[in-house]
C-alpha cells in the first residue's frame, strides 16, 4: 500500500474522516495507532510483531535508564538497546551479506562451499524505525529529553505511518510534544498540504516512474550501449531517486499535515548543492542530521584536528552506505561521499560559499560557485552508479556473486570517459524522453529552491498559493492528478527506498 495507489487513497480517507470526527486525544492516538499496525500489516502481517517487540524493548529501556543515576546501570541499559536494535539490523539486513561474501571469498581460494543465502524476509522499512527507536534512549540517555510514560503515545511515535517505512526518521523531541494537544481541523493547513501531496504525486509518477524504464534497460546490461546513454542513464537515475524519495518525503510530510503532525523536511533542491557538504544539507536531511549527532559527533566530530577529522567523516559514511543495504556497491558509495567530504572539508571553503547571499556575491564568487555545482553533481551521479548496480537474483534463488554489481559499476563509470558510439535507433526516443525528463526534474528543484527563498523573504511573489481561489484551485488540483494517472504506468513502482 504505497501513496501513491488506490488503495492508500481509500484507506487514508477511512482514516482521515474517523481522525477527525473522534474527539479525545487518547482516543485519536490509539486509532492512529491501530491504523498504522493495519498500513504497516499490508505488506507483511507477522513482521508488525517485530516492530511493535522493538517499541516494547527502547519503552522499558529508557524507563530504566531514566529510573536511575548510577552510571554504570546507565550505561547498561543503553548497552542493551543498541546490541537490541543494531542485533535485529544485522539479523534481518546483514546475514546474508556475510554468509554471500564468505561464500565469494572461498570460492576465490578455490575452495568448495554449501554456503546458500538463508532468504530471510526483511521487515520493510526496518532501518528506519531501528534508527529512531534507538534515537530514543541516546536522547533519554543524555538528557536531552524525559522519557514517556505513556506506551501508547511510544507506540505511535515509533509506527506512525506517513513515516513509517521510509521516514523521515523523526527525533522524539519533535514528535511526543505534538501529542500533548488536541489537534484542531485547520482548512489553510489542508490546503497546503493537499498541494505539497501533489506535488510529491507528480514528482513520483511524472518523473521517477517515467524515467525507471529507460534507466532500468542501460543499468540491466551497460555494455550494450555507447557513452551518451551511460551519461543519460547515469543523470536520469539521479532524477529518479530524487523524484521517488524527496516526492515520498513530500507526501509523507503533507499526510501527516493534514492530521495535524508536523514532520520535518527531508529535501531542499539536493542537486543545486554548490559543494558535497552542501548536498549533504539539503538530501536527506533527516539521515545526515542523525548521522551528525549519534555516529560523527561522538567520535570526536571535527575537534581533534584535520586527521581525526577526516577519518571520522569517513568512518560516518562508510557507515551511512551500509545503512543503506547489504552491497559492497552501497560501501562504495559511502566511501566516495566520505573521500569527497573530507577533500572538501581539508581544502576548500565550498560549503560556507554556497550560504553567501546571492545578491552580495561577486563574479568571481559565482563563478566558483558555478564549478562547484558542476563537480558536485558529477561526483554525485558518479556514486549514483554504483548505489544502483546491486545483485541480482540468480534463478535459483542466490543473488549473485557480490562483485558482479562491483564489476558492472566499475565499467560503467569507466565508459563514461572512453567514448563509445552505438547505432541503436530504437533507443533514439529513449534519448529524448530521458532528456525531457532531467529537464524536468531540473525546474521542478530551480521552483522549488524559488519557493523556499520565497518563504524566507526573498521574492515579491511569496505566498502566491494561497491567493488563489479555494474552487479553482481543487479544480485544477483534481485535473492535474487525473492526468498523472491517465499518464502514469499500469502499475506504480514501490518507493526506492522501502527496501532500506
Amino acid at each position: 500500500m504505497i501513496f501513491s495507489s488506490w488503495q492508500f487513497a481509500a484507506f487514508y480517507a477511512v482514516v482521515f474522516a474517523a481522525y477527525w470526527t473522534v474527539r479525545g486525544r487518547y482516543a485519536r492516538h490509539l486509532l492512529l495507532l491501530v491504523a498504522s499496525c493495519v498500513f504497516y500489516m499490508a505488506w507483511n502481517a507477522w513482521l508488525v510483531l517485530i516492530v511493535l517487540g522493538v517499541a516494547v524493548w527502547d519503552y522499558a529501556l529508557a524507563l530504566g535508564i531514566d529510573a536511575t543515576r548510577r552510571p554504570g546501570i546507565r550505561r547498561g541499559l543503553l548497552a542493551l538497546s543498541v546490541i537490541g536494535n543494531l542485533g535485529l539490523l544485522a539479523v534481518f539486513k546483514y546475514a546474508d551479506f556475510l554468509i554471500l561474501s564468505l561464500r565469494d571469498l572461498l570460492a576465490a581460494l578455490g575452495l568448495s562451499t554449501s554456503l546458500h543465502s538463508l532468504h530471510i524476509i526483511l521487515p520493510i522499512g526496518i532501518s528506519f524505525h531501528v534508527f529512531q527507536t534507538l534515537s530514543y534512549t541516546v536522547d533519554v540517555y543524555r538528557g536531552d529529553i524525559r522519557p514517556t510514560r505513556d506506551f501508547i503515545e511510544f507506540a505511535l511515535f515509533v509506527t506512525f505511518f506517513p513515516q513509517l517505512v521510509a521516514g523521515p526518521i523523526v527525533r522524539a523531541a519533535q514528535f511526543l510534544p505534538q501529542l500533548e494537544t488536541v489537534k484542531r481541523l485547520e482548512w489553510p493547513r489542508i490546503e497546503r498540504c493537499v498541494g505539497l501531496f501533489v506535488l510529491g504525486l507528480t514528482k513520483k509518477l511524472l518523473i521517477a516512474d517515467q524515467i525507471a524504464p529507460l534507466v532500468d534497460r542501460v543499468f540491466a546490461d551497460p555494455t550494450q550501449f555507447g557513452t551518451l546513454d551511460l551519461w543519460l542513464a547515469m543523470f536520469g537515475y539521479g532524477a529518479q531517486i530524487y523524484g521517488d524519495f524527496s516526492g515520498y518525503s513530500d507526501m509523507a510530510v503533507a499526510v501527516a499535515g493534514m492530521l495535524g503532525f508536523d514532520l520535518p523536511v527531508n529535501f531542499r533542491s539536493p542537486y543545486l548543492a554548490a559543494s558535497i557538504t552542501d548536498f549533504w544539507r539539503r538530501w536527506h536531511i533527516s539521515l545526515s542530521t542523525w548521522l551528525r549527532d549519534n555516529l560523527y559527533i561522538p567520535l570526536g566530530g571535527s575537534r581533534r584536528g584535520r586527521r581525526l577529522t577526516c577519518r571520522n567523516i569517513m568512518i560516518t559514511m562508510l557507515l551511512g552506505g551500509l545503512w543503506h543495504g547489504a552491497s559492497w556497491t552501497f560501501v562504495i558509495w559511502g566511501a566516495i561521499h566520505g573521500f569527497v567530504l573530507s577533500f572538501d572539508k581539508l581544502t576548500s571553503s565550498a560549503g560556507a560559499e554556497s550560504h553567501v547571499d546571492p545578491e552580495r556575491r561577486t563574479p568571481g564568487r559565482a563563478g566558483r560557485t558555478l564549478i562547484g555545482w558542476a563537480l558536485t553533481l558529477l561526483v554525485v551521479h558518479v556514486a549514483w552508479v554504483f548505489f544502483r548496480c546491486q545483485p541480482i537474483v540468480l534463478p535459483g534463488g542466490d543473488p549473485e556473486p557480490l562483485v558482479q554489481p562491483l564489476a558492472r559499476a566499475l565499467h560503467f563509470v569507466t565508459h563514461l570517459f572512453v567514448f563509445r558510439s552505438t547505432a541503436d535507433a530504437v533507443w533514439l526516443p529513449g534519448r529524448i524522453a530521458c532528456i525531457i525528463l532531467l529537464a524536468l526534474a531540473g525546474g521542478l528543484q530551480l521552483w522549488e529552491e524559488w519557493q523556499h527563498r520565497s518563504r524566507h523573504g526573498r521574492s515579491s511573489l511569496a505566498g502566491w498559493w494561497p491567493s488563489i481561489p479555494v474552487p479553482i484551485a481543487a479544480a485544477a488540483l483534481a485535473l492535474w492528478v487525473a492526468v498523472l494517472v491517465v499518464w502514469s504506468p499500469g502499475n506504480t513502482n514501490p518507493f526506492i527506498y522501502f527496501q532500506f
